[in-house]
């Protein structure tokens, strides 16, 4: 899908995961999997990291996933990949996660990337 770009379409979405106690580490392997198929598969994506907190409200380490797409179109192309897909199939058949994904969609007001 060829993606076509403007500065005010971005989409940049910020995903929180809560793993199971003692599955933080095969939440990790399969981000990592989909992170090296989306960074050699999905030119709309701009930038795709993962972060680790430990959210004392929960008492859960937590999982968050800053993702920036070129447009809407990129994000909603990724959210249909077979990849994105199966790997969700794994957390539910695994139940390696404590709550749903939160899944927010967030505009910068302010900031700097070098």
């Amino acid at each position: 899908m060829a993606v076509t770009a403007k500065f005010s379409d971005e989409c940049d979405i910020v995903a929180t995961l809560t793993p199971k106690p003692g599955k933080l580490d095969r939440v990790v392997e399969l981000l990592t999997n989909l992170t090296s198929v989306v960074e050699k598969n999905e030119p709309g994506v701009q930038s795709f990291h993962l972060y680790k907190d430990f959210d004392a409200a929960v008492g859960n380490e937590q999982l968050v996933l800053v993702e920036k797409y070129a447009d809407k179109g990129a994000y909603d192309f990724h959210d249909t990949t077979p990849e994105f897909k199966a790997m969700h199939e794994r957390f539910r058949k695994e139940e390696l996660l404590a709550c749903n994904i939160t899944i927010k969609s967030v505009k910068p007001l302010v900031g700097f990337e070098r």
